[in-house]
């Protein structure tokens, strides 16, 4: 690490810990290890006070009507995005119009690919009045038919078109600004993560420990060596490759299983954070996730972010997967399968997260269905 440039070891390290806050602040309780959690918060106020601030123009607000936009008007220069710690009193019947809205990406990204998915879209509505978190998950699949100087597409590839209309943070304007125009939810700030980086971490992090709930077999996996997965109903410690098998298998249950596997994987994270020293692992974890997280946020939002999940209680984090039959319809576009949004009704279903049970209350009598 450069000497010179202490800020943009701390200004990723605090990217980092944000991101596994945030999977972690999004499932369950943070209670418990409150010196692990008192450490987090300190090293990051202070890395606050000695860096030096490099302001990064967080995402612009999207007008709900417009024309497609050209280089020009993508440029992060309208309305400034609410802070954090503003407190505005959201209108019950469209409280994500007052929360802040971040893009939680996941890509297969690699080196030696130029071209690259999004697999992993989730909307994370912080309320920081209310000490609340919403979380929307989105197919992969969905499909998308207007896209700014774009043909229609599924959604999984619009983060890529937009990098390559604009590096840098153009994958993200042009997908927030889709999803504006769809539900109307503006989109504030995001963090995007690759797999082979996902995979990177679990080493770092010795393993994550999965509770199976569904059996799941991959003849295949999504390792480098195409290693198969084999597992049966029970809690499994899972290297970097099988967890990223895990996490983006469609063998079982296609693309809306995996989101709920997905899910699975997040509270896993969580626990490992809660139940071991995750403090002692930061240098190795800075080291395998250095350069893979890209995030608009700036330092000072960061680490509110993370203060609000290191506190969040479990009865204060709702959500849902766009999976339900009245929100999503299967087809085709050409001869791509893709599924068919009721934008409506998904708009619907987001602006009422808050009063939808916990996250990871799966069903009402607690038993999961199992594809």
């Amino acid at each position: 690490m450069n000497s010179a440039q202490p800020h943009l070891f701390w200004h990723r390290l605090i990217a980092i810990l944000l991101l596994l806050a945030l999977l972690s602040g999004m499932i369950s309780a943070c209670g418990g290890t409150t010196a692990s959690a008192a450490s987090v918060e300190k090293a990051a106020e202070t890395s606050a006070q000695v860096s030096t601030q490099r302001v990064t123009q967080p995402l612009a607000a999207v007008p709900a009507q417009r024309a497609a936009p050209t280089a020009t008007s993508m440029s992060p220069t309208s309305t400034p995005l609410p802070a954090v710690e503003v407190a505005i009193a959201a209108p019950n019947e469209k409280p994500l119009l007052s929360t802040t809205n971040i893009l939680l990406l996941g890509s297969d990204r690699r080196p030696d690919m130029p071209n690259w998915r999004t697999d992993v879209m989730m909307i994370v509505a912080v309320d920081p009045v209310a000490n609340r978190v919403g979380v929307i998950s989105l197919p992969r699949d969905l499909y998308i038919d207007v896209i700014p100087n774009h043909r229609g597409n599924k959604i999984n590839v619009i983060d890529y078109l937009g990098e390559q209309d604009e590096p840098n943070g153009g994958g993200p304007q042009l997908l927030g600004q889709v999803l504006e125009d769809k539900i109307g939810i503006p989109i504030h700030h995001y963090v995007r993560v690759d797999f082979e980086s996902v995979k990177k971490l679990v080493d770092a992090m010795g393993g994550v420990e999965i509770d199976v709930d569904c059996p799941l077999y991959d003849p295949y996996g999504y390792d480098e060596g195409g290693s198969p997965l084999a597992l049966d109903v029970g809690v499994y410690r899972l290297d970097g490759g099988e967890a990223l098998s895990y996490v983006r298998s469609r063998r079982i249950g296609g693309d809306l299983e995996r989101e709920r596997r997905q899910q699975r994987f997040i509270w896993a994270v969580r626990t490992q954070i809660r139940n071991e020293n995750l403090l002692q692992r930061v240098p190795a974890i800075y080291q395998a996730m250095q350069g893979s997280v890209q995030t608009d946020l700036n330092l000072i939002d960061a680490v509110k972010l993370v203060r609000m999940a290191m506190n969040l209680e479990k009865d204060h984090v709702h959500g849902f997967v766009v999976n339900d039959p009245s929100m999503i319809t299967a087809g085709y576009a050409g001869q791509m399968w893709v599924w068919y949004a009721n934008w409506p009704e998904i708009a619907k279903a987001a602006q009422d997260v808050f009063n939808r049970p916990a996250l990871f209350n799966e069903s009402e009598d607690g038993q999961v269905q199992c594809p």
